[in-house]
Protein backbone atom coordinates (compact mmCIF):
# COMPACT_ATOMS: atom_id res chain seq x y z
CA UNK A 1 0.00 0.00 0.00
CA UNK A 2 3.04 2.26 0.13
CA UNK A 3 2.86 4.67 -2.77
CA UNK A 4 5.87 4.83 -5.08
CA UNK A 5 6.74 6.81 -8.19
CA UNK A 6 8.49 5.41 -11.24
CA UNK A 7 11.47 7.22 -12.67
CA UNK A 8 9.50 7.80 -15.83
CA UNK A 9 7.12 9.93 -13.85
CA UNK A 10 9.97 12.38 -13.22
CA UNK A 11 10.28 13.43 -16.81
CA UNK A 12 13.69 14.76 -17.65
CA UNK A 13 13.71 18.42 -18.30
CA UNK A 14 10.49 19.15 -16.39
CA UNK A 15 10.74 22.03 -13.91
CA UNK A 16 11.47 20.95 -10.34
CA UNK A 17 8.21 22.44 -9.02
CA UNK A 18 6.19 20.66 -11.67
CA UNK A 19 7.88 17.33 -10.87
CA UNK A 20 7.20 17.81 -7.17
CA UNK A 21 3.53 18.60 -7.76
CA UNK A 22 3.23 15.56 -10.05
CA UNK A 23 4.72 13.27 -7.38
CA UNK A 24 2.33 14.65 -4.75
CA UNK A 25 -0.63 14.18 -7.08
CA UNK A 26 0.32 10.55 -7.80
CA UNK A 27 0.83 9.84 -4.12
CA UNK A 28 -2.52 11.39 -3.27
CA UNK A 29 -4.30 9.45 -6.01
CA UNK A 30 -2.93 6.16 -4.73
CA UNK A 31 -3.65 7.00 -1.13
CA UNK A 32 -7.23 7.97 -1.79
CA UNK A 33 -7.80 5.01 -4.08
CA UNK A 34 -6.74 2.70 -1.27
CA UNK A 35 -8.80 4.68 1.22
CA UNK A 36 -11.86 4.39 -1.00
CA UNK A 37 -11.44 0.61 -1.23
CA UNK A 38 -10.87 0.21 2.51
CA UNK A 39 -13.80 2.43 3.44
CA UNK A 40 -16.04 0.59 0.97
CA UNK A 41 -15.07 -2.74 2.53
CA UNK A 42 -15.87 -1.36 5.97
CA UNK A 43 -19.23 -0.06 4.77
CA UNK A 44 -20.15 -3.38 3.13
CA UNK A 45 -19.24 -5.39 6.23
CA UNK A 46 -21.23 -3.08 8.51
CA UNK A 47 -24.20 -3.03 6.15
CA UNK A 48 -24.18 -6.81 5.81
CA UNK A 49 -24.21 -7.30 9.58
CA UNK A 50 -26.85 -4.58 9.94
CA UNK A 51 -29.18 -6.27 7.47
CA UNK A 52 -28.54 -9.74 8.88
CA UNK A 53 -28.71 -8.95 12.60
CA UNK A 54 -31.33 -6.18 12.58
CA UNK A 55 -33.20 -6.43 15.87
CA UNK A 56 -36.59 -5.34 17.20
CA UNK A 57 -36.74 -2.52 19.76
CA UNK A 58 -35.94 -3.37 23.38
CA UNK A 59 -38.99 -4.15 25.47
CA UNK A 60 -37.72 -3.58 29.02
CA UNK A 61 -34.75 -2.39 31.02
CA UNK A 62 -34.17 -5.93 32.31
CA UNK A 63 -31.71 -7.45 29.89
CA UNK A 64 -31.42 -4.52 27.50
CA UNK A 65 -30.24 -2.16 30.25
CA UNK A 66 -29.03 1.22 29.00
CA UNK A 67 -30.21 0.42 25.48
CA UNK A 68 -33.82 0.42 26.63
CA UNK A 69 -33.29 3.74 28.40
CA UNK A 70 -31.85 5.40 25.29
CA UNK A 71 -34.67 4.00 23.16
CA UNK A 72 -37.35 5.08 25.61
CA UNK A 73 -36.01 8.59 26.15
CA UNK A 74 -35.38 9.12 22.45
CA UNK A 75 -39.01 8.29 21.67
CA UNK A 76 -40.37 10.35 24.56
CA UNK A 77 -38.40 13.45 23.62
CA UNK A 78 -39.34 13.05 19.94
CA UNK A 79 -43.01 12.86 20.94
CA UNK A 80 -42.70 16.09 22.94
CA UNK A 81 -43.14 14.49 26.34
CA UNK A 82 -39.66 15.43 27.49
CA UNK A 83 -36.92 13.69 29.40
CA UNK A 84 -39.02 11.99 32.10
CA UNK A 85 -38.04 8.81 33.95
CA UNK A 86 -39.99 5.63 33.21
CA UNK A 87 -39.83 4.53 36.88
CA UNK A 88 -40.57 7.75 38.75
CA UNK A 89 -42.47 9.61 36.02
CA UNK A 90 -40.49 12.65 37.12
CA UNK A 91 -38.00 14.76 35.12
CA UNK A 92 -34.63 13.02 35.02
CA UNK A 93 -31.05 13.70 34.02
CA UNK A 94 -29.70 10.25 34.79
CA UNK A 95 -28.04 9.89 31.38
CA UNK A 96 -26.15 12.60 29.47
CA UNK A 97 -28.54 14.22 27.05
CA UNK A 98 -26.48 13.86 23.87
CA UNK A 99 -27.36 10.39 22.63
CA UNK A 100 -31.04 10.38 23.64
CA UNK A 101 -31.40 13.81 22.00
CA UNK A 102 -29.73 12.56 18.80
CA UNK A 103 -32.07 9.58 18.66
CA UNK A 104 -35.00 11.92 19.35
CA UNK A 105 -34.02 14.17 16.44
CA UNK A 106 -33.70 11.15 14.15
CA UNK A 107 -37.00 9.66 15.27
CA UNK A 108 -38.78 13.00 14.90
CA UNK A 109 -37.60 13.37 11.30
CA UNK A 110 -38.47 9.77 10.41
CA UNK A 111 -41.96 10.04 11.90
CA UNK A 112 -42.84 13.44 10.52
CA UNK A 113 -41.31 12.90 7.08
CA UNK A 114 -43.02 9.48 6.88
CA UNK A 115 -39.77 7.83 5.80
CA UNK A 116 -39.91 4.13 4.96
CA UNK A 117 -38.59 1.66 7.50
CA UNK A 118 -39.00 1.53 11.26
CA UNK A 119 -37.06 3.54 13.84
CA UNK A 120 -34.63 0.70 14.59
CA UNK A 121 -33.72 0.59 10.91
CA UNK A 122 -32.83 4.26 10.88
CA UNK A 123 -30.92 4.07 14.16
CA UNK A 124 -28.86 1.19 12.78
CA UNK A 125 -28.31 3.01 9.49
CA UNK A 126 -27.06 6.03 11.40
CA UNK A 127 -24.58 3.81 13.22
CA UNK A 128 -23.40 2.28 9.93
CA UNK A 129 -22.70 5.76 8.56
CA UNK A 130 -20.93 6.93 11.72
CA UNK A 131 -18.83 3.78 11.99
CA UNK A 132 -17.82 3.93 8.32
CA UNK A 133 -16.94 7.62 8.55
CA UNK A 134 -14.66 6.87 11.50
CA UNK A 135 -12.57 4.65 9.23
CA UNK A 136 -11.75 7.63 7.00
CA UNK A 137 -11.06 9.87 10.00
CA UNK A 138 -8.52 7.36 11.32
CA UNK A 139 -6.72 7.42 7.98
CA UNK A 140 -6.39 11.19 8.00
CA UNK A 141 -5.16 11.24 11.59
CA UNK A 142 -2.64 8.49 10.92
CA UNK A 143 -1.46 10.17 7.74
CA UNK A 144 -0.83 13.44 9.56
CA UNK A 145 0.73 12.05 12.74
CA UNK A 146 2.81 9.26 11.15
CA UNK A 147 2.68 8.65 7.40
CA UNK A 148 0.18 7.64 4.69
CA UNK A 149 0.98 3.94 5.02
CA UNK A 150 0.23 3.96 8.74
CA UNK A 151 -3.01 5.77 8.02
CA UNK A 152 -4.07 3.17 5.47
CA UNK A 153 -3.11 0.21 7.66
CA UNK A 154 -4.99 1.72 10.61
CA UNK A 155 -8.05 2.33 8.46
CA UNK A 156 -7.91 -1.25 7.18
CA UNK A 157 -7.64 -2.63 10.72
CA UNK A 158 -10.66 -0.60 11.81
CA UNK A 159 -12.64 -1.50 8.68
CA UNK A 160 -12.62 -5.19 9.58
CA UNK A 161 -12.62 -4.77 13.39
CA UNK A 162 -15.24 -7.37 14.40
CA UNK A 163 -16.79 -5.69 17.44
CA UNK A 164 -16.87 -2.30 15.74
CA UNK A 165 -19.01 -4.01 13.11
CA UNK A 166 -21.21 -5.77 15.68
CA UNK A 167 -21.91 -2.49 17.49
CA UNK A 168 -23.88 -0.92 14.63
CA UNK A 169 -26.98 -2.98 15.44
CA UNK A 170 -27.01 -2.03 19.13
CA UNK A 171 -28.61 0.98 20.79
CA UNK A 172 -25.44 1.70 22.74
CA UNK A 173 -23.86 5.13 22.43
CA UNK A 174 -20.30 3.98 21.73
CA UNK A 175 -20.47 4.12 17.92
CA UNK A 176 -21.73 7.70 18.05
CA UNK A 177 -19.23 8.75 20.70
CA UNK A 178 -16.31 7.20 18.81
CA UNK A 179 -17.29 9.05 15.66
CA UNK A 180 -17.77 12.43 17.33
CA UNK A 181 -14.65 12.28 19.52
CA UNK A 182 -12.51 11.08 16.60
CA UNK A 183 -13.94 13.82 14.38
CA UNK A 184 -13.08 16.44 16.99
CA UNK A 185 -9.53 15.11 17.25
CA UNK A 186 -9.16 15.03 13.46
CA UNK A 187 -10.18 18.69 13.15
CA UNK A 188 -7.34 19.86 15.36
CA UNK A 189 -4.76 17.23 14.35
CA UNK A 190 -5.13 18.02 10.65
CA UNK A 191 -4.02 21.60 11.23
CA UNK A 192 -0.56 22.21 9.77
CA UNK A 193 1.24 22.99 13.00
CA UNK A 194 4.47 23.80 11.17
CA UNK A 195 2.81 27.01 9.96
CA UNK A 196 1.77 28.25 13.38
CA UNK A 197 -1.21 27.97 15.69
CA UNK A 198 -4.73 26.96 14.59
CA UNK A 199 -7.03 29.66 13.30
CA UNK A 200 -10.00 30.89 15.29
CA UNK A 201 -12.40 29.12 12.94
CA UNK A 202 -10.61 25.80 13.38
CA UNK A 203 -10.65 26.21 17.15
CA UNK A 204 -14.37 26.99 17.05
CA UNK A 205 -15.01 23.93 14.85
CA UNK A 206 -12.96 21.78 17.22
CA UNK A 207 -14.91 23.12 20.18
CA UNK A 208 -18.27 22.55 18.47
CA UNK A 209 -17.66 18.90 17.57
CA UNK A 210 -15.95 18.26 20.91
CA UNK A 211 -19.06 19.69 22.62
CA UNK A 212 -21.26 17.19 20.80
CA UNK A 213 -19.08 14.32 21.96
CA UNK A 214 -19.04 15.65 25.54
CA UNK A 215 -22.83 15.83 25.54
CA UNK A 216 -22.89 12.16 24.53
CA UNK A 217 -20.21 11.10 27.02
CA UNK A 218 -18.07 13.60 28.96
CA UNK A 219 -14.86 11.51 28.83
CA UNK A 220 -13.59 13.46 25.81
CA UNK A 221 -13.59 16.83 27.59
CA UNK A 222 -9.92 16.22 28.43
CA UNK A 223 -9.01 16.62 24.75
CA UNK A 224 -8.57 20.31 25.55
CA UNK A 225 -5.55 19.35 27.65
CA UNK A 226 -4.08 17.85 24.49
CA UNK A 227 -4.63 21.13 22.70
CA UNK A 228 -2.81 22.99 25.48
CA UNK A 229 0.10 20.55 25.27
CA UNK A 230 0.20 20.87 21.48
CA UNK A 231 0.49 24.66 21.68
CA UNK A 232 3.29 24.26 24.21
CA UNK A 233 5.08 21.92 21.79
CA UNK A 234 5.47 24.77 19.27
CA UNK A 235 6.90 26.94 22.07
CA UNK A 236 4.12 29.51 21.96
CA UNK A 237 4.33 30.10 25.70
CA UNK A 238 1.98 29.50 28.62
CA UNK A 239 -0.13 32.62 28.04
CA UNK A 240 -0.70 31.85 24.37
CA UNK A 241 -1.45 28.20 25.14
CA UNK A 242 -4.05 29.25 27.70
CA UNK A 243 -5.66 31.73 25.28
CA UNK A 244 -5.85 29.20 22.44
CA UNK A 245 -7.27 26.48 24.70
CA UNK A 246 -9.85 28.87 26.12
CA UNK A 247 -11.64 29.16 22.76
CA UNK A 248 -12.90 25.52 22.56
CA UNK A 249 -13.42 25.45 26.33
CA UNK A 250 -15.84 28.36 26.05
CA UNK A 251 -17.63 26.62 23.19
CA UNK A 252 -18.02 23.44 25.26
CA UNK A 253 -19.33 25.44 28.22
CA UNK A 254 -21.65 27.48 26.03
CA UNK A 255 -23.17 24.42 24.36
CA UNK A 256 -23.74 22.81 27.76
CA UNK A 257 -25.60 25.81 29.19
CA UNK A 258 -29.05 24.98 27.69
CA UNK A 259 -28.89 21.52 29.28
CA UNK A 260 -27.84 23.00 32.63
CA UNK A 261 -30.65 25.56 32.46
CA UNK A 262 -33.14 22.78 31.76
CA UNK A 263 -31.86 20.85 34.78
CA UNK A 264 -32.10 23.90 37.00
CA UNK A 265 -35.70 24.54 35.91
CA UNK A 266 -36.95 20.96 35.84
CA UNK A 267 -34.87 19.39 38.63
CA UNK A 268 -34.00 22.46 40.73
CA UNK A 269 -30.32 21.50 40.78
CA UNK A 270 -27.04 22.44 39.14
CA UNK A 271 -26.29 19.41 36.94
CA UNK A 272 -23.52 19.75 34.38
CA UNK A 273 -23.74 16.36 32.67
CA UNK A 274 -25.89 13.73 34.40
CA UNK A 275 -26.98 12.39 37.76
CA UNK A 276 -25.58 8.90 37.30
CA UNK A 277 -22.11 10.18 38.21
CA UNK A 278 -22.60 9.35 41.87
CA UNK A 279 -23.81 5.80 41.21
CA UNK A 280 -20.98 5.25 38.76
CA UNK A 281 -18.37 6.47 41.23
CA UNK A 282 -19.59 4.63 44.33
CA UNK A 283 -20.56 1.21 42.96
CA UNK A 284 -16.96 -0.07 42.93
CA UNK A 285 -15.81 1.65 46.11
CA UNK A 286 -16.19 -0.31 49.30
CA UNK A 287 -14.16 -3.09 50.90
CA UNK A 288 -16.10 -5.84 49.10
CA UNK A 289 -15.76 -4.27 45.62
CA UNK A 290 -14.18 -6.49 42.98
CA UNK A 291 -13.81 -4.19 39.98
CA UNK A 292 -16.93 -5.11 38.00
CA UNK A 293 -20.52 -3.91 37.91
CA UNK A 294 -22.77 -3.98 40.97
CA UNK A 295 -25.90 -2.08 41.79
CA UNK A 296 -25.29 0.99 43.95
CA UNK A 297 -27.05 -0.49 46.98
CA UNK A 298 -24.14 -1.49 49.23
CA UNK A 299 -22.54 0.34 52.16
CA UNK A 300 -20.26 2.29 49.82
CA UNK A 301 -23.29 4.18 48.51
CA UNK A 302 -26.15 6.09 50.08
CA UNK A 303 -29.66 4.75 50.44
CA UNK A 304 -30.72 3.77 46.88
CA UNK A 305 -34.27 4.98 47.50
CA UNK A 306 -33.20 8.61 47.77
CA UNK A 307 -34.34 10.99 45.01
CA UNK A 308 -32.04 11.28 42.03
CA UNK A 309 -30.31 14.57 42.86
CA UNK A 310 -29.43 13.98 46.54
CA UNK A 311 -28.45 10.38 45.73
CA UNK A 312 -26.03 11.64 43.10
CA UNK A 313 -24.46 14.15 45.48
CA UNK A 314 -24.29 11.70 48.38
CA UNK A 315 -22.74 8.90 46.33
CA UNK A 316 -20.16 11.27 44.92
CA UNK A 317 -19.13 12.33 48.41
CA UNK A 318 -18.93 8.74 49.64
CA UNK A 319 -16.78 7.72 46.67
CA UNK A 320 -14.33 10.58 47.22
CA UNK A 321 -14.15 9.76 50.93
CA UNK A 322 -13.38 6.11 50.18
CA UNK A 323 -10.49 7.02 47.88
CA UNK A 324 -9.04 9.43 50.46
CA UNK A 325 -9.19 6.88 53.28
CA UNK A 326 -8.26 3.78 51.22
CA UNK A 327 -5.66 4.84 48.62
CA UNK A 328 -4.01 1.39 48.46
CA UNK A 329 -7.37 -0.28 47.90
CA UNK A 330 -8.18 2.23 45.16
CA UNK A 331 -4.92 1.33 43.40
CA UNK A 332 -5.89 -2.35 43.56
CA UNK A 333 -9.35 -1.55 42.20
CA UNK A 334 -7.84 0.24 39.20
CA UNK A 335 -5.97 -2.95 38.31
CA UNK A 336 -9.12 -5.00 38.76
CA UNK A 337 -11.14 -2.58 36.62
CA UNK A 338 -8.55 -2.83 33.86
CA UNK A 339 -8.88 -6.62 33.94
CA UNK A 340 -12.64 -6.37 33.38
CA UNK A 341 -12.32 -3.54 30.88
CA UNK A 342 -10.04 -5.57 28.59
CA UNK A 343 -11.42 -9.04 29.33
CA UNK A 344 -13.03 -9.60 25.93
CA UNK A 345 -14.39 -7.79 22.90
CA UNK A 346 -17.67 -9.25 21.66
CA UNK A 347 -20.07 -6.98 23.54
CA UNK A 348 -21.79 -6.00 20.28
CA UNK A 349 -23.15 -9.52 19.83
CA UNK A 350 -24.42 -9.73 23.39
CA UNK A 351 -25.98 -6.27 23.23
CA UNK A 352 -27.77 -7.01 19.95
CA UNK A 353 -29.19 -10.25 21.32
CA UNK A 354 -30.61 -8.50 24.38
CA UNK A 355 -32.84 -6.36 22.18
CA UNK A 356 -36.41 -7.24 21.26
CA UNK A 357 -35.61 -10.03 18.80
CA UNK A 358 -33.63 -12.00 21.36
CA UNK A 359 -31.00 -14.54 20.40
CA UNK A 360 -30.79 -15.02 16.64
CA UNK A 361 -27.42 -16.74 16.26
CA UNK A 362 -26.87 -20.47 16.59
CA UNK A 363 -24.60 -21.29 19.51
CA UNK A 364 -21.71 -22.51 17.35
CA UNK A 365 -21.90 -19.42 15.13
CA UNK A 366 -22.04 -17.17 18.18
CA UNK A 367 -18.98 -18.87 19.67
CA UNK A 368 -16.98 -18.55 16.46
CA UNK A 369 -17.85 -14.87 16.03
CA UNK A 370 -17.15 -14.10 19.70
CA UNK A 371 -13.80 -15.87 19.76
CA UNK A 372 -12.77 -14.27 16.47
CA UNK A 373 -13.64 -10.84 17.82
CA UNK A 374 -11.76 -11.47 21.05
CA UNK A 375 -8.58 -12.72 19.40
CA UNK A 376 -8.59 -9.92 16.84
CA UNK A 377 -8.85 -7.43 19.68
CA UNK A 378 -6.08 -9.04 21.73
CA UNK A 379 -3.69 -9.06 18.75
CA UNK A 380 -4.38 -5.42 17.95
CA UNK A 381 -4.09 -4.51 21.63
CA UNK A 382 -0.73 -6.26 21.90
CA UNK A 383 0.62 -4.45 18.86
CA UNK A 384 -0.76 -1.16 20.18
CA UNK A 385 1.13 -1.52 23.46
CA UNK A 386 4.35 -1.78 21.47
CA UNK A 387 3.28 1.10 19.23
CA UNK A 388 2.88 3.33 22.24
CA UNK A 389 6.67 3.67 22.41
CA UNK A 390 7.12 5.54 19.09
CA UNK A 391 4.04 7.66 19.83
CA UNK A 392 5.50 8.79 23.16
CA UNK A 393 8.78 9.54 21.40
CA UNK A 394 7.02 11.60 18.75
CA UNK A 395 4.96 13.43 21.38
CA UNK A 396 8.13 14.95 22.84
CA UNK A 397 8.51 17.19 19.82
CA UNK A 398 5.38 17.04 17.64
CA UNK A 399 2.08 18.71 18.58
CA UNK A 400 -0.02 16.27 16.53
CA UNK A 401 1.41 13.32 18.43
CA UNK A 402 0.72 15.03 21.75
CA UNK A 403 -2.91 15.49 20.80
CA UNK A 404 -3.31 11.80 19.95
CA UNK A 405 -1.43 10.61 23.03
CA UNK A 406 -3.40 12.72 25.50
CA UNK A 407 -6.71 11.85 23.82
CA UNK A 408 -5.91 8.14 24.13
CA UNK A 409 -4.76 8.46 27.75
CA UNK A 410 -7.90 10.37 28.71
CA UNK A 411 -10.20 7.75 27.17
CA UNK A 412 -8.21 5.07 28.99
CA UNK A 413 -7.76 6.81 32.32
CA UNK A 414 -11.26 8.11 33.02
CA UNK A 415 -12.97 4.67 32.88
CA UNK A 416 -10.33 3.19 35.19
CA UNK A 417 -11.54 5.65 37.83
CA UNK A 418 -15.11 4.34 37.51
CA UNK A 419 -15.65 0.58 37.26
CA UNK A 420 -14.65 -2.27 34.97
CA UNK A 421 -16.87 -2.36 31.88
CA UNK A 422 -15.88 -3.91 28.54
CA UNK A 423 -17.76 -1.16 26.74
CA UNK A 424 -15.37 1.43 28.17
CA UNK A 425 -12.53 0.26 25.94
CA UNK A 426 -14.49 0.70 22.72
CA UNK A 427 -13.61 4.42 22.29
CA UNK A 428 -9.94 3.36 22.22
CA UNK A 429 -10.42 1.54 18.90
CA UNK A 430 -9.11 4.42 16.71
CA UNK A 431 -5.99 4.71 18.88
CA UNK A 432 -5.38 0.98 19.09
CA UNK A 433 -5.45 0.57 15.32
CA UNK A 434 -3.22 3.62 14.84
CA UNK A 435 -0.59 2.30 17.24
CA UNK A 436 -0.86 -1.23 15.84
CA UNK A 437 -0.43 0.19 12.34
CA UNK A 438 2.81 1.89 13.39
CA UNK A 439 4.24 -1.46 14.48
CA UNK A 440 3.08 -3.21 11.30
CA UNK A 441 4.60 -0.44 9.16
CA UNK A 442 7.92 -0.55 11.03
CA UNK A 443 8.01 -4.33 10.75
CA UNK A 444 7.29 -4.23 7.04
CA UNK A 445 10.07 -1.70 6.52
CA UNK A 446 12.53 -3.90 8.41
CA UNK A 447 11.58 -6.91 6.31
CA UNK A 448 11.92 -4.85 3.10
CA UNK A 449 15.42 -3.72 4.08
CA UNK A 450 16.53 -7.29 4.72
Amino acid sequence: MTATVDDTDLAAGAPAGERTNRVKAILSQRQYRWLLVITAVGFVLRSAWFLYAKAAPPTSWIGAGDQYSYWYYGNEIAAGRGYVGYVTNEPTAYYPIGYPALLAALFFVVDNAHLPGDLMFWAGLMHVVFSTATIALVFFIGRRVFNPTVGLIAAALLAVFPNAIFQVTTLQLETTFIFLSTAALAIIVLHDWSRGLPSRNRLLAFGFVLSLSVLVRPFSVWFVVGLFAAVMAVKAGWRRAFTVTLVPVLVVVGMSIPWMIRNQIRMHAFIVSSTNTGDTLCLDRNLTAYGGFRFADHDGCVEPGLPEVPRNAGNTRKAISFVIHHPAREALQIVRRARYMFADDHDGIEATETLGSGRFLQSDVRNVLSETADWYFFVVLGLAVVGLIPLVGAARRRPEARLVLIAALSLLGVPLLLWGNQRFHLPLYPYLVLLAAVVVDLGARQVARR
